[in-house]
């Protein structure tokens, strides 16, 4: 149960985490919206990706 709550909870941070971090580099370029979501969309793949591979290896330990 432990490992369902923080895969959950590391991988909603990661998608905020882009999405704040998009907004912050992009905004002046993009606009608020497309750059919230470009950063939202990248930071769900590579932040997700990364959470799950820190999961599993918590997990075997």
């Amino acid at each position: 149960m432990i490992t369902f709550a923080a895969l959950a909870a590391g991988c909603l941070a990661a998608l905020l985490a882009g999405a704040v971090g998009g907004v912050a580099v992009g905004k002046s370029a993009l606009g608020t919206e497309l750059a919230a979501y470009m950063g939202g969309l990248y930071g769900a793949i590579a932040g997700g990706a990364a959470v799950v591979a820190t999961v599993v290896v918590l997990s075997l330990i």
